[in-house]
């Protein structure tokens, strides 16, 4: 049996001092995104511009202008708060993982974030992963933005003009989408899968697509999942349905803790190569010509945080990724 990587046997305090760093190394980024550096790759850009306020959930939580994901518009306002993520570690990503990590939808961009899902997808089964609940201590973490069946929840449309802000920001999109419901079914208790089409009103837009709805409501704010297994097997079925060519859009309420957490497990557990089985790390073993030295799960962490703020966002969160991967690695040694 191969022993466990060298990482996950460190002392949480040891952990924690990791973590720190982390932290002070973006105190350092967000110091500089705010005092006006020009040029500046930490830059929030327009995210902070007045008339985008309304397109906001929360006023501390924006992208970095460089990897800000730009809406598909005929006209008018681009933005919305959404950061392309790619997690690629040299000597171990078998595969870059791709994702869009944004914020939970609000009743007055629930509507771009539908817009973003279809045309900033390029291929059918796009995936979206949602890793809270609606609602918690009565407080709207999230607008219930999807069809979710019955008598008066099965199609809804997303309009190809939005303003968000009022008049002075106005959005054209190429097209009205149908958003319509197509089944739906649970899973062990853990969470529900929708399937959901979406349709162009204007037929020379695209064609259908078919998304994959996944919801998870076991995960309360700035806190760890409960449990190991639930969690993965989110990871492992919702990496499964979604086109290589798609990013992965995952969301919580602000789209940094519990969506970061989620993309350095998903990423973990699908490309990297001392979490996979042994057949499948001696098809790779060219990839890895001298053992891996680094601390595999600090260095995605260190990636995620580059390209969002507060990607990870708590020392418990930090510690369950590597609680994660004793639980992987005791897969990948037993297959």
């Amino acid at each position: 049996m191969a022993a466990a990587p060298w990482y996950i046997r460190q002392r949480d305090t040891d952990l924690l001092g990791k973590f720190k760093f982390i932290q002070n190394q973006e105190d350092g980024r967000l110091r500089e995104a705010t005092n006006g550096t020009v040029n500046s790759r930490w830059s929030l850009g327009v995210s902070i511009e007045p008339r985008n306020d309304a397109r906001n959930r929360y006023v501390n939580i924006m992208p970095y202008e460089r990897n800000r994901v730009h809406l598909k518009t005929l006209s008018g306002n681009d933005y919305i708060n959404a950061s392309y993520v790619k997690v690629n570690v040299p000597g171990q990503s078998i595969e870059p993982g791709y994702y869009i990590a944004t914020q939970g939808p609000t009743r007055k961009t629930w509507d771009q974030f539908w817009q973003m899902c279809y045309h900033n997808c390029p291929l059918d089964n796009i995936v979206i992963v949602m890793v809270t609940p609606l609602v918690e201590y009565n407080r709207e973490k999230c607008y219930q933005y999807w069809p979710r069946g019955g008598v008066d929840d099965t199609v809804r449309i997303a309009s190809k003009w939005e303003s968000p802000g009022g008049a002075n920001d106005m959005t054209q999109f190429p097209s009205d989408l149908k958003i319509e419901f197509v089944n739906v079914h649970k899973v062990k208790d853990y969470y529900t899968v929708t399937d959901i089409k979406l349709t162009p009103t204007d037929p020379l837009v695209g064609p259908v697509k078919t998304v994959h709805h996944f919801y998870f409501d076991l995960w309360k704010d700035m806190n760890k999942p409960e449990e190991v297994v639930p969690i993965m097997e989110l990871c492992a079925h919702s990496h499964s349905l979604n086109s290589r060519g798609n990013p992965i859009i995952v969301h919580c309420s602000a789209g940094v803790g519990r969506t970061g957490t989620f993309i350095a497990l998903d990423h973990l557990m699908h490309d990297t190569l001392d979490f996979k089985n042994i057949t499948e790390r001696s098809r790779h073993s060219d990839r890895a010509t001298e053992e891996y030295t680094r601390d595999l799960i600090e260095q995605i962490v260190l990636q995620l945080r580059s390209q969002r703020m507060k990607m990870v966002q708590t020392k418990d969160q930090f510690l369950f990724i590597y609680h994660a991967a004793k639980y992987l690695n005791s897969l990948s040694v037993n297959q």
